[in-house]
């Protein structure tokens, strides 16, 4: 999960060097040092963590923590390298766990943490936390995704009410067009920095999903997400979108929304301080996202992940360490400083900014990827790269080839 506008900054504020120790090493011997690595959420996230760790080998003078903080680039490429070459951190934050939770590398959740830890994890995170059945990772953070619009451009075109299914974004998005002929009315980024989510949040919504867990096996190709990609066809070809949605990355849209280019976009909780980076002046209002005829308003959930590798002799002091993490002044800490996400814990998302609600409260309607399948890295880098052609192809053959990679990677 990337924050957007933050995490391309090609140097960081403050201490964020890769391999750099946050904190001193107590005066005496330590007798076991562990490696965490996380990503760069914020320029806020180094400075949290050198507090963090600072405080943490204070009270435990006999371990020792060695941090690497990275940025999203980085860390997706550096993270699975070190798995892949046998030199994992004891504790890694990123946003897959289940292809290193196939194979035996990480520690059970409950080996962590006490029950009482655990059940104030929000359940549909913990769940969505789980490989085959058994939880190996803990969220960190969420995200939600919400439908966007621009005020002024919406109202001031004959539009009475935000659009709630597909019909009435079509209708909304030609009076916009007609009034705006210089205005994009909806954004559809099917780019490959996140194309998998933008046609997810539209899939959704009619019914469409990656993998029927209930029939074990991948549904890229069923006709709710055919249908769905023509209909985004239809809006491209009807040039109601920007232009290229194969290329256009969220980034962009994102860009043209904060500048006035864009009425109508799909963006997730943290959107509203990215507009603030952006420093616009767009009056945006916030609904669910619009579905088909036939099916329901859904949001995307999607989640990060905090786990632990195996290693001999390591298992109480990554224990204690991701429990000092999570405890309530820390872990609030920690969603400061990450900047706008859904908080992971029940206690900690009581005491939220009312921002956040519309998001909290669209949680029972989340799906989610299907990350418990240690096949989803591979299938997902399929989607992302091959699922935007499909509004200039045809689309039940881009969803075919898609399939048929997904079938070959496997269900486990």
């Amino acid at each position: 999960m990337k924050k957007v506008g933050l995490r391309r900054l090609a140097a960081l504020a403050a201490i964020s060097l890769v391999g750099t120790a946050f904190a001193a090493a107590p005066a005496h011997a330590a007798k076991i040092t562990i490696t965490v690595m996380t990503p760069n959420y914020t320029d806020a996230m180094p400075p949290y963590y050198a507090d963090l760790e600072q405080r943490f080998m204070a009270a435990n003078p006999d371990i020792t923590v060695t941090h690497t903080n990275l940025s999203w680039d980085d860390i997706l490429v550096k993270g699975r390298t070190l798995v892949a070459t046998d030199s994992t951190p004891d504790i890694l934050n990123l946003n897959t766990f289940s292809d290193y939770a196939a194979a035996d590398l990480l520690y059970k959740t409950s080996d962590l943490y006490d029950a009482k830890k655990l059940a104030d994890f929000v359940p549909a995170f913990i769940d969505n936390s789980k490989y085959n059945g058994t939880a190996y990772a803990v969220p960190d953070l969420a995200s939600a995704r919400m439908f966007f619009y621009n005020k002024q451009l919406l109202y001031s075109s004959g539009v009475t009410k935000v659009p709630t299914t597909w019909d009435e974004v079509t209708a909304a998005a030609k009076k916009i067009k007609a009034k705006y002929p210089k205005v994009y009315p909806i954004a559809v980024p099917l780019g490959p920095e996140e194309a998998q989510g933008e046609f997810q949040i539209w899939a959704g919504g009619n019914g469409g999903r990656y993998f029927d867990s209930a029939a074990g096996k991948w549904v890229i190709n069923s006709k709710a997400n055919v249908d769905t990609l023509k209909f985004l066809t239809g809006l491209v070809k009807a040039k109601l979108t920007q232009p290229n949605p194969a290329s256009t990355n969220r980034t962009d849209a994102f860009k043209l929304f904060s500048q006035g280019k864009v009425a109508m976009i799909n963006a997730s909780v943290f959107f509203p301080s990215t507009l603030k980076d952006y420093k616009s002046t767009v009056d945006y209002g916030v609904a669910p996202f619009p579905h088909s005829a036939t099916g329901h308003s859904i949001t995307l959930g999607v989640q990060d992940y905090f786990m632990a590798f195996k290693k001999p002799g390591n298992q109480d002091a990554v224990s204690k360490y991701l429990n000092f993490l999570f405890a309530a002044d820390n872990y609030a800490g920690f969603l400061r400083a990450a900047g706008g996400f859904i908080p992971a814990t029940k206690s900690a998302s009581a005491t939220v900014d009312s921002s956040l609600l519309p998001f909290i409260n669209q949680l029972p309607n989340a799906i989610f990827y299907p990350g418990d399948l240690a096949a989803w890295p591979k299938v997902v880098g399929a989607i992302t790269t091959q699922v935007g052609t499909g509004v200039n192809k045809d689309p039940q053959k881009v969803l075919d080839a898609i399939q048929k990679i997904a079938e070959a990677a496997g269900t486990k």
